[in-house]
């Protein structure tokens, strides 16, 4: 007699054949801390870094340039409270923005790190706007610049 086929239901008496009981890995539908794209606030907190919410830096200023006449934005970093190490975390984990102006054209581009994910017009508000007059901020989505 086949010891697999006499055992309870779900258990495996050590055999090979039967699969695990993994339905208390399931999803719960309609728990908002398991549905797909989120992440629980806990575990945001739990890993980053940042003393602020979100950190963005201007990486390549395109009006200015590197070596220009007019100073470069390049290096310009934000919020205002943001610390050294939230700006290497920005550098290193963020996503890439790219401020645009009224016609379309490039104004700058950067990287911002915003584990919540609220504060995507953050770079746009806090420096865009006031010293360029930037009119939307994009950001890079499988190779294109995709506008908010």
């Amino acid at each position: 007699m086949n010891d697999q086929l006499d055992s309870p239901a779900g258990e495996d008496p050590g055999g090979v054949g039967m699969a695990p009981d993994n339905s208390r890995l399931a999803n719960t539908p309609g728990d908002p801390e398991l549905e797909s794209g989120t992440v629980p606030d806990a575990f945001v907190e739990e890993f980053s870094s940042l003393t602020t919410p979100y950190c963005w830096v201007i990486t390549e200023d395109l009006l200015a340039g590197y070596d220009g006449p007019e100073p470069s934005a390049v290096g310009k970093s934000g919020p205002d409270q943001a610390e050294p190490s939230d700006v290497h975390e920005a550098l290193t984990s963020g996503r890439f923005f790219r401020l645009v102006g009224d016609g379309g054209a490039g104004l700058a581009m950067g990287r911002l790190y915003d584990p919540t994910g609220d504060n995507e017009h953050a770079p746009l508000e806090d420096f865009g706007r006031k010293n360029w007059g930037a009119a939307q901020i994009s950001y890079r989505l499988e190779g294109d610049w995709q506008p908010l």
